[in-house]
């Protein structure tokens, strides 16, 4: 039976979000999806860096290419658009989520948030001040995103990392190796008001709810709090059944 005209207009997506993705980034277009209604869809755009490797340098380099990635997402003419990689995003200080954001609407003429903006409005949407932070990174940039967290309100009281400096290592990384990694530190974690798992790449939703259930806390990650953040900035009211607190909240 053929569709009609109707029909096809009928299932066009009422709401598109446009991705600013890091070029290695093989998660957010994966998990994404999965949490967002089939009114939303996500249509994703690289910013360019020359390697693959998570360092300070690397993601400055990234930053500097905000501008064309964004010109070049506004051609799908999203509602809004969300800059993917968390490490980018407060690698330079306190405040350098922001201006990227203001790049990009600059740019594009746009609303636009970040990746490290979601994970600041989702720890303080689930009452944490105390947090226990799990990462992937490497020193240079574990200390950065600490000071970030810090100068933002909060206290990183215990750090897991997985010292990776490459990014498809950390997007091999399976959930539930990084589940196993955090409750192996559940005491230390259950000091804290929250658990957060840092980086786009790194694979965590499936494995949230199970965290929160064995450590009664709230676990928020960089890929839950970004999708939590661009229903909230685009008006999307759709609650998840998994994903965690943040994301099953009215």
């Amino acid at each position: 039976m053929s569709s009609t005209v109707s029909d096809l207009q009928s299932a066009v997506p009422d709401i598109r979000i446009g991705l600013m993705a890091p070029p290695p980034n093989v998660v957010m277009e994966v998990e994404f999806p999965r949490y967002l209604p089939d009114s939303v869809s996500l249509h994703t755009t690289r910013v360019p860096r020359s390697t693959p490797a998570v360092t300070r340098e690397s993601l400055l380099e990234m930053t500097t290419n905000v501008e064309s990635a964004a010109r070049c997402i506004a051609m799908v003419e999203p509602q809004l658009i969300a800059f993917g990689c968390t490490s980018a995003s407060f690698i330079n200080g306190i405040g350098w989520d922001q201006d990227i954001a203001r790049r990009i609407s600059a740019a594009s003429g746009l609303p636009a948030i970040t990746t490290t903006t979601a994970i600041v409005e989702g720890l303080r949407a689930v009452g944490a001040k105390r947090i226990s932070l799990v990462t992937p990174y490497v020193d240079e940039v574990n200390q950065a995103e600490i000071d970030f967290l810090n100068a933002s309100g909060f206290e990183v009281i215990d750090l897991i990392t997985f010292n990776l400096r490459q990014s498809g290592e950390i997007a091999r990384v399976p959930s539930e190796v990084m589940r196993e990694r955090v409750l192996a530190n559940a005491e230390k974690a259950r000091k804290g008001d929250a658990v957060f798992i840092s980086c786009t790449n790194f694979r965590t939703l499936d494995q949230i709810d199970r965290l929160e259930a064995a450590l009664e806390k709230p676990v928020v990650t960089s890929n839950q709090s970004t999708i939590w953040l661009i229903k909230k900035a685009a008006g999307v009211h759709s609650i998840c059944e998994t994903g965690g607190l943040l994301l099953k909240e009215k």
